[in-house]
């Protein structure tokens, strides 16, 4: 099922989940590989993988 407006989740989940982006992203830059990163932010390694490959 698809949600017209953010997943089903409320403004300030969505801006939850963005700052847990953010800051994968700034483990990413730093050479932490996509596991470690979903451990550390703890998300799916699915999840680390796709935003990794972003």
């Amino acid at each position: 099922m698809r949600y017209p407006d953010g997943d089903g989740r409320t403004a300030k989940q969505r801006a939850q989940r963005e700052q847990v982006r953010f800051e994968a992203a700034e483990l990413f830059a730093q050479g932490v590989a996509p596991p470690q990163v979903a451990r550390r932010v703890r998300v799916s390694r699915k999840s680390a993988y796709a935003w990794h490959a972003r």
